[in-house]
């Protein structure tokens, strides 16, 4: 088992330095640049390794580095939902000030700095994390965040239940026509 570790191509330093930290930890990580297989489909391996993933690192900022490969990690985690899932360990680790993505608003986050004692900081903060994911947790922004998803899935259903009625309505008038 491992944690998935999501970065920037920006941060790819400060990801393999994190990721050595908490390997001196015993945490095991997985991070693209060191085990993806080379020529392999990076898409399916990323798929696999979130899917497999204890836990997540999402090192995020600084701000303005807009990462494609990094926003598809994200994609596959709010797909499967695991901002939902109180026991799953999602911890933002910020390098900056960047603005949280809306997926990780209620988790608490970590502040890393360039420097050797930073990393060895925010490494022991994220072993005790995955020991017990409930103080990464803002427990009132989850809640919120459940409720907007429901009621988001409650429009849309109600949303496809009157188009289908107006094409109900349509294909009557085509037949009387």
């Amino acid at each position: 088992m491992h944690v998935f570790v999501s970065h920037s191509r920006v941060n790819s330093s400060s990801a393999l330095h994190l990721c050595e930290e908490l390997q001196k930890r015993s945490v095991e990580t997985w991070v693209d640049l060191r085990d993806a297989a080379p020529g392999a489909d990076w898409n399916q391996q990323v798929i696999s390794a979130i899917e497999t993933a204890i836990g997540f690192v999402f090192l995020i900022g600084p701000p303005g580095h807009e990462d494609r490969g990094q926003r598809f990690e994200w994609q596959q985690v709010v797909e499967q939902e695991f901002y939902l899932d109180p026991s799953k360990p999602l911890i933002p680790v910020l390098i900056g000030e960047p603005e949280l993505p809306g997926f990780l608003k209620s988790r608490r986050s970590l502040a890393l700095s360039h420097t050797p004692e930073s990393c060895a900081e925010v490494a022991d903060q994220i072993v005790t994390t995955l020991q017990n994911p409930a103080v990464s947790i803002d427990k009132e922004k989850l809640e919120q965040g459940r409720r907007a998803r429901v009621q988001a899935v409650e429009s849309l259903r109600e949303y496809t239940q009157v188009l289908s009625e107006e094409d109900v309505k349509r294909a009557g008038l085509r037949a009387v026509k």
